[in-house]
């Protein structure tokens, strides 16, 4: 009789303990099924139509966007203008001069802009500057490009130009499809209009320095 009771004693401390660790593994499974909900609707942009007039934000890639900074894309015949955001994202990380921005018009994530700040040579640079390919047309490249000018102008004031790389005029020449750009998907014409100027021949890569006085 005593060795039953302490067999049913074992069996209902094992039984609790099973029970305890179950409760504990659902409420992990929950968390896990939460934090995911949480960071797939953070990372999906937001269904609300943005337009012409929405206001934009430049913010700051974070744990919570960069996933959804990463997955935005040009439209295919610009592809060859510029490295994708993810390749973007991984060097500004490594960059002590890089400085990167998300842009939201109004609540949707529509772009990305990324400059490289270095204070010792006074160089100042819009690395890579992109509005998704869904959002292009609404003026969201003209104010992104206007943002950068006036966040050097104010926070950098010795700063004498504003440059950046552009695909030339003419477009580029690949025999890798992805790299090709005709002369209609070339942004030269759109930083020309901007006021940018051409101030070096074409590098090895077949890009152009352009600039602008500020």
């Amino acid at each position: 009789m005593a060795e039953y009771k302490k067999s049913s004693k074992a069996a209902l401390l094992m039984l609790c303990l099973c029970f305890e660790v179950i409760i504990l593994l659902s409420r992990v499974s929950n968390c896990f099924l939460t934090q995911t909900l949480i960071s797939a609707m953070e990372d999906t942009p937001s269904m609300t139509t943005p337009s012409r007039d929405s206001p934009l934000t430049f913010r700051e890639v974070t744990e919570e966007n960069w996933r959804a900074v990463a997955n935005l894309s040009l439209k295919d015949g610009q592809i060859g203008n510029l490295a994708p955001n993810v390749w973007s994202l991984c060097e500004a990380h490594y960059s002590e001069d890089a400085w990167v921005r998300a842009i939201y018009a109004d609540e949707t994530l529509v772009g990305m802009l990324m400059m490289a700040i270095w204070d010792p040579e006074e160089a100042y640079y819009i690395w890579r500057f992109m509005i998704d390919g869904r959002y292009q047309g609404l003026g969201y490249g003209r104010r992104g490009v206007e943002f950068a000018i006036a966040h050097i102008r104010q926070h950098k004031p010795q700063a004498k130009q504003l440059g950046l790389m552009s695909t030339p005029r003419e477009g580029k020449m690949s025999g890798n499809p992805t790299k090709k750009v005709t002369p209609e998907d070339s942004p030269y014409k759109f930083y020309q209009k901007l006021g940018f100027r051409e101030t070096a021949p074409p590098d090895e890569d077949g890009e152009i320095m352009m600039s602008i006085d500020l």
